[in-house]
């Protein structure tokens, strides 16, 4: 623009005349007056990148000064809401429309001829100024006119404007701000997946054979107000009490220590040996389908596929409401047999098989027996196990395994089979043995396939499993703060049981150095 306007401006004027006025905007937006006899000047307007220089025809063309400040002010009183600033000899006036400024750039080009239309060429040029100044954010590019957003704060009045707008845009109704939770479909009925006892009028059952409990119920024995009361007796030693319940009682179970009954109210009810309520009477979420008493704990699982265990002398809950749903795959398979240890552990027979404990310290269900496991069929320890094996014979493994888990009962069958494989199989067996009655908590169990594993592996010559289990046995010799050894598992001391493991290591010459080295720290030890 600048390069169009500068030869056609500067041939309007007399060569060797200076023109008379130059136009340049100050920092406050407002056009000042150079003095008049000042060389050839431009008008520069730098803002936002966009720097121009236009030359003025020279002032003896031009008229007064004073024509052009009276015109200049007339415009500027006719225009409202646009204050006047004019210095010495200029004047801004608002642009309506951004095309006026390519309009007047035209006119310039056409009217650059005629001396008498200078007033309205200096009109243009002003217009011009004016839209520069007061739309900087509109920028000419090959005659369009492109808005570009300005930078900062925003005004006042538009900031005014669209706060009510972005106001209701952010407060939706509540309903569409958690569509979930306001569709969210009611929780679905409990499945009764296991079977219940049927109500009977009466039933007698033995609890405990030392000392002898027996426990009587008596249903419907009396009406009073409207309700059918229950009868509970229980004798023990000889010594007989009684108490009475307002449903009737569907199953019963006890120990030495405590007895309990579950109602057809899904109510659960405990008692002492005496007759004395230990616990407030327990609301079951579906009925009941077993009850088991174990020592000091009370275990339910109720038809809706949920397991509970209550510790009675601490009044304390070691399982609650824990899911069958994770054991039972399938829809045929079912609870066939369920019990619970003396420490409280309950365990869950399938009908596929499959056996189950629920590790109080893991917090999950946990695989013990499978009847159809390849390794437990597989196995062959027969020239592994003691003179002396009926206290394991009793445990809750052995229960849930089987009576008829007897040692390499298959191995005639595996005669061609690779001894290496074998004695994998072997070995796995005998590792998940121990870790089953580590977790069933069943002492007798883990001490009598301790040394059956140990025996195992002197047999066949591991010796880096053997250093591992000794270590273990023997803890730091050292006391360290840094040390978690436990000196005791499941009751049983840990040096003890590797007592009773050196003398099977010894067995074999290919071990006397490792039998040598741990007699020797454990005498060292109890000299201490």
């Amino acid at each position: 623009m600048s390069n169009q306007l500068a030869p056609q401006l500067n041939s309007d004027s007399s060569p060797g005349q200076p023109s008379s006025m130059g136009v340049r905007p100050n920092q406050d937006g407002v056009l000042t007056s150079s003095p008049a006899n000042s060389g050839t000047k431009g008008l520069e307007i730098d803002k936002d990148g966009l720097k121009s220089s236009l030359l003025l025809t020279s002032a003896s063309k031009i008229e007064p000064m004073k024509a052009l400040d009276s015109r200049f002010t007339e415009r500027s009183k006719a225009t409202p809401g646009i204050p006047s600033a004019i210095s010495s000899t200029a004047g801004l006036t608002p642009l309506e429309r951004p095309k006026d400024a390519v309009s007047a750039l035209k006119d310039t080009k056409t009217k650059e001829e005629t001396s008498s239309d200078s007033e309205d060429k200096m009109a243009a040029m002003n217009k011009n100024l004016t839209f520069a100044k007061r739309k900087p954010e509109l920028l000419l590019d090959g005659g369009e006119v492109v808005e570009k957003r300005k930078k900062g704060r925003p005004r006042k009045d538009k900031m005014a404007a669209t706060v009510p707008q972005t106001f209701t845009q952010i407060t939706p109704p509540p309903p569409e701000r958690e569509p979930s939770r306001a569709a969210a479909p009611p929780p679905p009925a409990a499945v009764l997946r296991l079977p219940t006892p049927s109500p009977q009028k009466a039933f007698r059952l033995q609890v405990s054979m030392e000392p002898s409990v027996f426990l009587e119920v008596e249903n419907e024995v009396s009406l009073v107000a409207g309700s059918k009361l229950s009868q509970l007796r229980c004798s023990r030693d000889g010594r007989d009490w009684n108490t009475l319940l307002p449903s009737s009682v569907l199953i019963a179970a006890g120990s030495s220590d405590i007895l309990a009954v579950a109602c057809d109210d899904r109510m659960l009810s405990v008692f002492s040996s005496c007759g004395r309520r230990l616990l407030p009477a327990i609301q079951l979420a579906t009925p009941v389908s077993a009850v088991h008493c174990s020592s000091h704990f009370v275990m339910a699982l109720t038809a809706g596929a949920t397991l509970s265990v209550w510790d009675v002398q601490r009044q304390k809950a070691l399982v609650k409401n824990e899911s069958l749903q994770t054991i039972l795959s399938g829809a045929d398979t079912t609870v066939s047999q369920s019990l619970l240890t003396q420490q409280g552990i309950p365990i869950i027979g399938l009908s596929n098989g499959k056996s189950y404990c629920f590790s109080l310290s893991l917090e999950t269900w946990t695989l013990i027996a499978d009847k159809g496991d390849s390794l437990i069929q597989c196995a062959d320890f027969r020239s592994c196990l003691p003179s002396q094996d009926a206290p394991a014979s009793l445990g809750p493994l052995a229960v849930m395994q089987g009576r008829n888990l007897h040692a390499g009962r298959l191995a005639s069958r595996l005669s061609s089979t690779p001894h290496l494989l074998q004695q994998s199989m072997t070995l796995a067996f005998l590792e998940n043995q121990l870790a089953s009655a580590l977790t069933l908590q069943s002492s007798q169990e883990y001490r009598y396939w301790l040394l059956i594993y140990a025996r195992f592996l002197v047999n066949e010559g591991s010796e880096y499993r053997l250093r591992e289990l000794c270590k273990e046995l023997l803890g730091p010799v050292h006391k360290s703060a840094a040390s978690c050894w436990q000196p005791a598992t499941l009751g049983l001391h840990k040096r003890e049981l590797l007592r009773e493991v050196l003398p099977v290591i010894g067995e074999n010459l290919r071990f006397q150095r490792l039998f040598t080295e741990y007699q020797d720290q454990l005498e060292l030890l109890r000299v201490k």
